[in-house]
C-alpha cells in the first residue's frame, strides 16, 4: 500500500466525513488499508491517516481494499 497515494483530506471533505454526508470521491485509511464511501457508518479514522481518491480504482491501485460495510463504491 502506498501511504502517500491520493490527497490529504481538505477541510470541506473532513466536515462531510464527520457529518457522514455524501461527497465526491472516496477516502482510504492508511492505518487499516481500507477505503470507504463518504457516509459510511464505520468508525471515523484520525484525520492524518485519511487519503482521498477520485474513484475506487485509484484506491485499489494504491493497495487499499474495499470496506466490508459500505463496499467502498465498488
Amino acid at each position: 500500500m502506498d501511504k502517500t497515494a491520493g490527497e490529504a483530506i481538505g477541510d470541506a471533505a473532513w466536515a462531510a466525513l464527520r457529518a457522514r454526508k455524501p461527497w465526491s470521491g472516496i477516502y482510504g485509511v492508511t492505518s487499516t488499508g481500507i477505503f470507504c464511501r463518504f457516509g459510511c457508518p464505520s468508525r471515523i479514522a484520525l484525520r492524518p491517516n485519511i487519503r482521498v481518491f477520485p474513484a475506487p480504482a485509484a484506491a485499489l491501485a494504491a493497495g487499499f481494499r474495499a470496506c466490508k460495510r459500505c463496499g467502498g463504491g465498488v
